[in-house]
């Protein structure tokens, strides 16, 4: 349906995109923003985390950790990109949307995001407090850091291109019913809700790895699994009270406009796709391979 737009114009909207992702990944102040998660957010809520231990506070304290870890991490460069999602989460529907189409899509996302918190809070756990201590170390941090987000950022990437209508060699070899699948909404919501939950495997964010730590400590799988899927909840958390404002106050707006211009929402999710795809890939690929980031702190803008 994009492809009712010039190639031409689709290809310099993207440029466009991935121009403004790459200088928001360059100018990124990540002093300032983790700063926010750890001093405003977190130490509000549990004080500092490096100094609480779960032989002190216990299981319960843990799951009030977990959420705050999550949510002090909202606006750092391991989780911003979970806003550029919103646009493809909100205006992934057809002309039978409704809210409760709307609700499950998000529901969906929210499972996928805790699907692999699950699992992940289970494996971290099971190192044990010993083996969470040298899985923390900064070295390793940074290393799976890049990875993950790398990674992460190269898949959003091929999905802004698909969006575009950039890739039509690489869908025409899937067959019709695939490709139906694929293009569903509530697919969609998954595989975004997956992509969220790997936040939390590549963070370095010192509050989460505190957390981690925390969670190991209880011994047991099962616990460090719950009170990751909590930090799951608190990640996603400010994005799910936007996107829940976006539907309950614009709503039947929105599926008006979906039905008269059906193509501007789809441009508007590949924008913001491939914007993030490229914040992930220069933050965390580029940037730290090549040491081309951090431009303000090199201006000597930040401090």
């Amino acid at each position: 349906m994009i492809n009712q737009w010039s190639v031409g114009k689709r290809v310099s909207l993207a440029l466009i995109a991935l121009a403004v992702g790459i200088l928001i990944a360059g100018f990124w102040n990540y002093k300032l923003v983790d700063g926010i998660g750890r001093d405003w957010i977190a130490a509000s809520i549990i004080g500092h985390p490096d100094a609480v231990t779960y032989a002190d506070k216990g299981t319960a304290f843990g799951f009030i950790f977990a959420a705050a870890a999550g949510l002090a991490a909202s606006f750092t460069a391991c989780n911003c990109v979970v806003f550029a999602m919103l646009p493809s989460l909100a205006c992934a529907t057809d002309r039978k949307s409704s809210k409760k189409r709307a609700l499950l899509a998000l529901a969906l996302f929210a499972v996928g995001v805790l699907a692999v918190c699950a699992v992940y809070g289970a494996y971290v756990t099971s190192l044990g407090v010993e083996g969470v201590q040298a899985f923390n170390d900064r070295g390793m941090r940074i290393s799976q850091a890049q990875t993950t987000f790398t990674w992460i950022g190269a898949v959003l990437l091929v999905w802004g291109g698909l969006s575009f209508g950039f890739l039509g060699r690489l869908t025409n070899l899937l067959s019709p019913r695939l490709l139906s699948i694929l293009s569903s909404a509530y697919t969609k919501a998954s595989i975004m809700g997956l992509m969220a939950g790997f936040f939390a495997v590549g963070r370095p964010y010192p509050i989460f790895r505190e957390f981690i730590l925390y969670a190991a400590e209880s011994g047991s799988p099962g616990y460090g699994s719950l009170a990751m899927m909590t930090q799951g909840l608190g990640q996603i958390a400010v994005m799910v009270v936007l996107y829940l404002l976006l539907i309950g106050l614009f709503g039947k707006r929105l599926t008006k406009w979906m039905e008269r211009k059906p193509h501007q929402p789809l441009l508007i999710s590949s924008i913001a796709l491939m914007a993030g795809g490229a914040f992930f890939v220069y933050y965390w690929g580029f940037a730290f391979w090549y040491d081309i980031g951090q431009w303000g702190f090199k201006l000597g803008w930040y401090k």
